[in-house]
């Protein structure tokens, strides 16, 4: 009874809201099925729709309770209209267990498996289902559920081999802790506990894994902004690790308690949040981190020139030969010849004239302005190849786009995470080629228009 009560406590905080949070890099937006005296939590994009839990009346006539007489969560499914409009919701499956919360839920990518929370007086459970036409059937059981223990928020990755979920399970760090199994030839194997990068001795619920490997979860811990909040992890080495406390508008001094993406990358998805009210409700969100479409390789600054100066006549029938003063202190010798400067600037050159029979000097016989510019994109500075799990630096500052006035520089790592700013320090949690792109925003000089710009260049992470 005290497991179930607790869940009920953290199912039951609550919020009203109608307005939309616009600050930092996304834009909140509550979902307008949310209602005024009802609580919806989790959802995920399933379909033409999303998939979420609600503890909103099945139907006019029966109000569902538990045995402390608070409403049933409910797994509803209700499809989309457009953009901002919702069908009516309507119950997932008659199959799944009808007097008992059911709670998160995941699917499987080819929406043919679901996972699924039922929680009553014994206690919160994990079960599956597969999908037969329009139905959910043959029920059953995790197998790692235990009498004494609460099994409960599951999470399916993309590719199927991993299953996140939280428990109290004996052995773990205290409160709730996430764990993971991974999926083997003979089915699930044992849980693994994520660690203390993830896990306290106070409570880690909703785990969340992105298709990018994110791994997505609400804790009370880890300096908390108030409440639940949502953290990020991914795993390096083998090990969870590299935390991070989303800001805010996604974090706020409400109870944060569960994020879903519905893209790989995670530009936009679900939240579900208290922030300014008594019930739990849903909220969109969607990244306002600028989009590249049309993102060129990056040409490396090589200052390389070549030189030919014949003086009106065939040099090699004269004793006359040509000095070249190349403006940053080199001397070159003969009708042609090939130079690489150092760096951009401005150079002036000077040729000479020897007379080798005489050993008569002509100065300055001719004089030539060379600008040595840069290649006209944003550049990237950085190691071609790093090591998993340090910190790479990237910068920006050799970007040269003369006709731009440039308001900001984006980053976007390749691996779903983005930066701000002329410099960015990131790391990548697992090996592999990552394609790492630079976008400037800025207005014209000459026409005042917005533009872009963007480069990419590939780092082979190890």
């Amino acid at each position: 009874m005290k497991r179930t009560g607790y869940i009920t406590f953290i199912l039951f905080w609550c919020l009203t809201v109608q307005k939309c949070w616009a600050q930092s890099d996304y834009v909140i937006t509550p979902l307008t099925l949310n209602t005024k005296y009802t609580n919806e939590i989790f959802a995920i994009h399933y379909g033409n729709g999303v998939i979420y839990s609600s503890d909103r009346r099945t139907n006019v006539l029966v109000n569902r309770v538990d045995s402390t007489d608070q409403p049933l969560f409910h797994l509803f499914f209700v499809p989309a209209k457009d953009t901002i409009r919702w069908g009516i919701p309507r119950l997932l499956s008659k199959n799944i267990p009808i007097n008992a919360h059911q709670g998160p839920c995941t699917v499987s990518a080819d929406g043919q498996e679901i996972y699924f929370t039922a929680n009553n007086e014994s206690g919160g459970r994990i079960y599956s289902a597969r999908k037969s036409g329009n139905e959910w059937i043959n029920v059953q059981p995790f197998q790692y559920n235990r009498p004494n223990s609460i099994t409960t928020h599951p999470s399916l990755s993309s590719d199927g081999k991993q299953l996140f979920f939280a428990s109290d399970m004996p052995g773990g760090f205290g409160g709730f802790d996430i764990y993971v199994c991974e999926w083997t030839p003979r089915g699930w194997g044992p849980p693994k506990n994520l660690g203390p990068e993830v896990n306290t001795p106070e409570n880690e619920l909703y785990p969340f894994i992105q298709e990018n490997g994110v791994l997505y979860f609400s804790s009370t811990a880890h300096g908390s902004m108030g409440g639940m909040d949502i953290f990020s992890v991914r795993e390096v080495n083998d090990e969870w690790g590299l935390r991070q406390r989303l800001d805010e508008p996604i974090n706020s001094t409400g109870d944060d308690i569960s994020y879903t993406a519905t893209d790989a990358d995670g530009t936009k998805g679900y939240i579900v949040s208290n922030r300014d009210g008594k019930t739990f409700n849903l909220f969109s969100f969607k990244s306002l981190f600028p989009v590249f479409p049309d993102c060129q390789e990056q040409i490396e600054n090589y200052y390389e020139y070549e030189f030919e100066e014949r003086m009106g006549v065939v040099m090699d029938t004269t004793t006359l030969k040509l000095i070249w003063d190349m403006g940053d202190g080199t001397v070159k010798y003969g009708e042609y010849v090939e130079h690489t400067y150092a760096s951009t600037g401005q150079y002036t050159i000077y040729i000479n004239v020897v007379d080798t029979l005489t050993g008569e000097i002509e100065k300055q016989v001719a004089r030539y302005v060379l600008d040595v510019l840069d290649e006209e994109q944003p550049y990237i500075t950085a190691d071609e190849t790093v090591n998993a799990g340090t910190s790479v630096s990237f910068d920006a500052s050799k970007t040269y786009l003369p006709d731009l006035d440039i308001d900001e520089y984006y980053w976007i790592f390749g691996d779903g995470t983005n930066a701000k700013g002329i410099r960015a320090e990131h790391i990548y949690a697992a090996p592999g080629v990552y394609r790492v792109r630079l976008g400037v925003i800025g207005k014209s000089k000459r026409t005042g228009e917005p533009e872009k710009v963007c480069v990419f260049r590939d780092i082979i992470v190890e």
